[in-house]
């Protein structure tokens, strides 16, 4: 059996990534980037090596909130725990240095791979990178081309500050746009670790450590479906087909209402439920809100 090797690149400068001022400060704070939660980790885990690492070296069959409760924060870190951001990526970098291993692709040969390697760890921040666009962009406002080019940039600095190859970096949004239809097109596959997540989501597990287990024994059933169809109407096309989700033009009409009326809303919600701890703590540490 052939076996392909996975490249591993660590870049040791000390980069900043975007801070007060910066549009990750206005936006990657927000609460309503949990309605993009399953997206993004769906995505990943299609990813041949990303699922990989997950299926064999991660918790998440076994506590799959616990393991998206510890891993948020620390993401949302990179940005708000300024002007430190840059060592709290490190430090996330350097949680994934054991991870590697090896799986056998769909072409029946053997690969290895590390989450180091520059094509697994891109598309980890890719998928999240995402979801953070499409947050604003369906749930806020229509973003401008000069937001996205801006919003990019700021998530190529946010990339560099793990200190990973930033070789396959695209260089812009047109291409970044192009990168990741390429991927959801040619790339991603069902792995055994995003099949898991299709059925966490489908039928979530017996407790939640944020919820009392009374009232979230009688929420988990009845709100299962509709969150699911909420990130069913998330996914990019080629991948709702390849997991075999059929979505409508009434389903869409529907989806549209729902982020009309998250649209209408959010603006009338305290702010201590718009935004994360994470992100409150660093407003309050920089004397910088999300505003300016």
């Amino acid at each position: 059996m052939t076996v392909v090797t996975a490249e591993v690149t660590r870049v040791e400068a000390e980069i900043e990534p975007p801070g007060p001022g910066s549009l990750h400060w206005r936006w990657a704070g927000e609460v309503r980037g949990y309605l993009l939660l399953v997206k993004a980790g769906l995505l990943q885990l299609m990813h041949p090596g990303l699922g990989a690492g997950v299926e064999q070296h991660s918790d998440f069959f076994t506590e799959p909130w616990e393991r998206v409760l510890r891993s948020v924060p620390e993401i949302q870190g990179v940005t708000f725990d300024w002007p430190h951001g840059g060592r709290t990526a490190r430090k996330i970098r350097d949680f994934h240095t054991h991870i590697k291993g090896s799986y056998t692709g769909a072409d029946g040969q053997g690969r290895r791979y590390h989450a180091l390697d520059p094509e697994v760890y891109f598309w980890a921040h890719a998928t999240i990178f995402d979801a953070l666009f499409q947050m604003i962009d369906l749930f806020d406002h229509p973003m401008s081309d000069a937001e996205k080019e801006q919003l990019y940039a700021e998530g190529c600095a946010a990339y560099r500050a793990y200190g990973v190859s930033d070789r396959v970096v695209p260089p812009d949004w047109a291409s970044f746009q192009a990168y990741f239809d390429r991927m959801c097109r040619e790339e991603l596959v069902i792995t055994p670790a995003a099949r898991g997540l299709i059925e966490f989501a489908k039928e979530p597990p017996a407790t939640f450590p944020l919820v009392p287990a009374p009232l979230y024994r009688l929420l988990r059933r009845p709100t299962a479906k509709p969150l699911w169809w909420l990130s069913v109407g998330t996914l990019p096309e080629p991948v709702r087909e390849q997991i075999g989700e059929r979505w409508t033009v009434r389903d869409e009409r529907r989806h549209q209402q729902f982020r009309r009326a998250v649209r209408t809303v959010w603006p009338l919600v305290p702010a201590r439920f718009r935004y994360t701890g994470r992100a409150r703590r660093g407003y309050a540490r920089a004397g910088v809100g999300p505003l300016g």
